[in-house]
């Protein structure tokens, strides 16, 4: 009996290995979590990072970065990537992107990815490409990536994602990027939303390329550049191409944002935006598919051989019907342009005071005339605005917890505007936060930064 008994013991040990090998949960491979929202992936170590790019089965799944991480290919376990760590196009050699995209939720908490390295084709950045749906996926919140060094030799190349259909809040970026064609410091191109977004990286490319965004056909608002831009055709200090995808609706939005680094280039050349393209016309809604940008300003040396302006460098579009510009300024003086195919050209002087945009309906702190929402203030030492999520602008504090047994309290008009501040859990609908990524949390840390006014054209 006692034999039988251990030959069953013996029996059951590899089966049981067997059966925990079948079932150990996914997380094992991470820090912890389940990649529930409840209990997203734990991501603290570079090996975490690595292991979740490997494994395109996790791609629509939360994770949550617990620690900066540092990818120096010098330290110990570091290297050079050869495509995206995260939803890489896995066959260069093939047109479009081959892959897996992200769908997922990366939750930067504030956290830094520094010195990614990757030397390689296209759809390159931290993540290649990042689908959103109708529902809240497809997102990267409150996460830098800093002295990033990303080269590409194609198409679709940023600093955190090579190709956006979903949406980025509160990131940012530093470092250098350069590539081909669709080229941006944070994103290469985007369909998506960027909201409240910096940086500071120094672009470089051969046709569209931008500061922020090489090629927007989505919404960029409440954010910011200063790093020098570069490339030969359609070039801008935030965005490279700005334009709505034909019959889709309001899409290619820049509002309420700024660049202040030099801007060279050969043709299309713009201190915010190089070519901003019109495309209403027949059988198409006025203003559907058209560039729009609204209430931005550029302060960078602008420099090209045709169509260049101060703030726009072309503004065209299809049926003789050219983008939409309104309520945007750019620095004469600093920018070396006195003409611009959009906005209005000022002083520093007129740049610097308030009035000046008050008067073009700027909803700045402390005046509710242009309404409550609190984007820009002026600092307290003087100079140009700057936008107040990322100048230490606490908002107000809303009575409740945003649940749906205790919502957030609205009982006047600084309330209302205070809505934008604060997290998606005041939104009872998933989907209206993904679409007006408005209801997102704030983000106010960011690294110092010097504006780089040098630019060399290729």
């Amino acid at each position: 009996m006692l034999e039988a008994s251990r030959s069953q013991i013996v029996w059951a040990i590899p089966v049981l290995i067997a059966v925990c090998l079948v079932v150990l949960p996914a997380q094992a491979q991470y820090s912890g979590g389940t990649g529930e929202p409840n209990d997203p992936y734990q991501i603290a170590t570079a090996a975490d990072l690595i292991a979740l790019g490997e494994t395109p089965e996790d791609y629509d799944k939360h994770f949550l970065l617990t620690a900066d991480i540092d990818l120096d290919p010098n330290l110990p376990g570091g290297r050079v990537f050869d495509r995206a760590v995260i939803a890489p196009d896995t066959a260069s050699a093939q047109s479009g992107f081959q892959g897996t995209a992200f769908r997922g939720v990366f939750e930067g908490n504030g956290h830094t990815i520094s010195h990614l390295t990757v030397q390689g084709h296209g759809y390159l950045g931290l993540f290649g490409r990042l689908v959103g749906n109708s529902g809240s996926a497809g997102q990267v919140k409150n996460l830098g990536v800093v002295d990033a060094n990303i080269t590409g030799t194609g198409d679709y190349v940023g600093g955190l994602v090579g190709e956006s259909w979903g949406s980025l809040t509160h990131c940012y970026s530093t470092g250098a990027v350069s590539g081909s064609y669709d080229v941006g410091g944070l994103i290469g191109h985007n369909y998506g939303f960027v909201i409240r977004c910096y940086s500071t990286t120094s672009v470089s490319g051969d046709s569209v390329v931008g500061g922020l965004v090489g090629n927007n056909m989505g919404f960029v608002t409440r954010c910011y550049c200063g790093g020098t831009v570069s490339g030969s055709w359609y070039v801008g200090g935030l965005v490279g191409n700005n334009e709505g995808p034909w019959g889709w609706g309001p899409g290619g939005t820049v509002s309420q944002c700024y660049s202040t680094g030099a801007v060279c280039g050969h043709w299309c050349v713009g201190g915010l935006v190089g070519d901003n393209v019109g495309q209403s016309g027949p059988g198409v809604a006025l203003g559907s598919g058209d560039g729009t940008v609204t209430q931005c300003y550029s302060t960078g040396a602008v420099s090209g051989s045709g169509s260049v302006g101060g703030l726009v460098g072309q503004n065209t579009g299809d049926w003789g019907c050219a983008g939409i510009v309104d309520g945007c300024f750019w620095d004469t003086q600093t920018s070396g342009q006195a003409t611009s195919a959009g906005g209005t050209g000022l002083t520093t002087a007129e740049m610097q005071m308030a009035k000046t945009l008050l008067d073009a309906g700027w909803d700045f702190v402390g005046e509710v005339n242009n309404g409550t929402h609190e984007v820009w203030q002026m600092p307290e030492e003087g100079g140009y605005p700057v936008l107040a999520a990322f100048a230490g602008y606490t908002p107000r504090e809303l009575q409740g917890t945003g649940t749906v047994e205790d919502p957030y309290l609205i009982s006047d008009a600084m309330d209302l505007g205070a809505m934008i501040y604060y997290y998606d859990s005041a939104m009872t609908n998933p989907s209206v936060c993904w679409l007006d990524a408005e209801c997102v949390s704030d983000f106010h840390t960011r690294p110092d930064f010097a504006v780089d006014n040098t630019c060399t054209a290729p």
